[in-house]
């Protein structure tokens, strides 16, 4: 039996692993760094536990993932094949890679405010290639440049800490390195554990910064768009959407439309029976899957801003028009605080009585509708009727119509700057809306509801099933973000 070889090798083992802890320290240094871009893609926590939270968790998370690394890696390869040229310079590679994945992430995440997952494929496809096309000799060149950048530390870390092993074993900090990473990791579970039991949305809305952190929930995504008053976050069943702190900035540009002497004629019925009657005498197309707000005076909101009734409280109290209305002369009859006029293009005509009726009866209309107060859930959903003969297979919304109108019958450009609808004669796969404290979000045929609670539900628009389905989070994300675009 060869003692000594054997000792050789425990020997080249030994030296390996502790090269491989060096190594790794200065890749955690690296890798925090990198990380940092995670911190400021979102607005900083507002109180001192979650700063704390932020700096513990990042600290904590990111060191233990680095570490993570090693052990999967680096670690059994010095093992098996304890050759120091070869496993220093395989471990470049291997942190390399690593590190310019994080460094992916973080773009992607700081861009659209989720991770990398194969569910998010065709969105980071998109955002590269848009990227690319930008400016591609540059953005390849800058890619480039941070992975070869990348290469240089991980092979003058790996060659440095080679050489120096003997130094770096003596240097009086390296007891309190691990010691600082550790407590960082634990103090960042108990006071994610203290926040989850104590509903501290300002800690617990930091779930999904970091990659492979905690799951992310519903609750922590709007808390972390602001959707919720953290302030008044008591007790989940009461907790509305934070209309109170919303802010709304009109578009700066006017809208334009290519054919503005164009009329259209909108009619909103109070009740089913006027409507029933008033379809005694046109004949309209209906459109199914239209869901419009339980509550009547957001559905009206709906119709005439083009905007979910998040912003209502906000543009009624500082009586803003609606945007569009700059270009196309519009009419609201029997509508709040908004006037009429006899040489409008458009005409919005709220008809309550039977009075209004015959006049309304005397015109067919381009849209025409029934609102309905419905106390036992925040959408109703029911038919939208249209003069056209082209009728879409999506969900639709009344905040759908003024834009169809606006697209269709004006020839607006560039409606989504104005509105937060859908044309609904063109395929629309996805859409948001609010009413109360219920977030309405689809995606083709899937719809799904989502209280401020944090609750949510998934239903087939047009069967009506529930459908077991996991929250959609880079949905959510892109829900969320067009929802606020119109908040400073």
């Amino acid at each position: 039996m060869n003692l000594s070889s054997q000792q050789a090798f425990s020997s080249k083992a030994a030296k390996l692993l502790s090269w491989g802890h060096w190594f790794t320290f200065a890749n955690i240094l690296f890798a925090l760094v990198v990380s940092s871009l995670y911190l400021i893609s979102d607005p900083l926590p507002m109180t001192l536990s979650g700063k704390a939270f932020l700096i513990f968790n990042w600290l904590g998370h990111i060191s233990f993932l680095t570490f993570l690394c090693f052990v999967l890696t680096i670690f059994p390869l010095s093992l098996v094949f304890p050759y120091p040229r070869h496993i220093r310079g395989m471990a470049a590679v291997i942190a390399t890679f690593t590190m310019s994945l994080l460094a992916l992430d973080a773009y992607v995440y700081f861009q659209l405010g989720y991770h990398l997952s194969p569910q998010v494929f065709e969105q980071i496809v998109s955002l590269i290639s848009d990227t690319i096309s930008t400016n591609p000799t540059l953005s390849l060149f800058v890619a480039g440049g941070i992975i070869f950048v990348i290469l240089f530390f991980e092979l003058i870390a790996s060659n440095f800490t080679w050489r120096h092993l003997t130094e770096l074993r003596q240097k009086p900090f390296r007891r309190y390195i691990s010691p600082i990473f550790i407590f960082a990791f634990v103090a960042s579970h108990l006071i994610h554990i203290w926040a989850d039991a104590n509903v501290k949305l300002d800690i617990t809305k930091q779930d999904n910064v970091l990659p492979l952190s905690y799951p992310t929930t519903a609750k922590s995504l709007l808390a972390r768009y602001q959707l919720v008053d953290l302030d008044e976050y008591k007790e989940a069943q009461n907790v509305d959407f934070a209309n109170g702190k919303v802010t709304y900035v009109a578009p700066s540009e006017a809208l334009s439309c290519k054919a503005v002497n164009s009329k259209a004629l909108v009619y909103v019925f109070d009740s089913e029976e006027l409507l029933n009657t008033y379809l005694q005498k046109h004949a309209l197309n209906p459109i199914e899957n239209f869901y419009q707000p339980a509550n009547k005076q957001e559905s009206l909101f709906n119709l005439i801003y083009g905007l979910p009734s998040y912003y209502q409280k906000t543009i009624r109290t500082q009586g803003i028009l609606p945007a569009w209305s700059n270009t196309v002369r519009a009419s609201f009859i029997n509508l709040p605080r908004l006037a009429e006029d006899v040489d409008a293009n458009l005409t919005m005509f709220y008809i309550k009585s039977e009075d209004d009726l015959t006049k309304a009866i005397k015109q067919k209309a381009d849209y025409a509708y029934a609102v309905t107060d419905n106390s036992e859930s925040a959408w109703h959903k029911s038919t939208l009727y249209t003069s056209e003969s082209l009728l879409p297979a999506t969900i639709t919304t009344p905040q759908d119509v003024i834009t169809s109108v606006l697209a269709t019958t004006f020839a607006c450009q560039s409606i989504n700057k104005f509105t937060l609808g859908n044309n609904i004669f063109n395929e629309n796969e996805t859409g948001v809306n609010i009413s109360g404290n219920t977030l309405l979000i689809y995606k083709k045929d899937k719809l799904t509801l989502l209280t401020s609670d944090g609750k949510h539900e998934t239903i087939s628009a047009q069967q009506g099933f529930a459908i077991e389905s996991q929250l959609e989070v880079p949905f959510l994300v892109e829900s969320l973000k067009k929802l606020k675009q119109f908040e400073q």
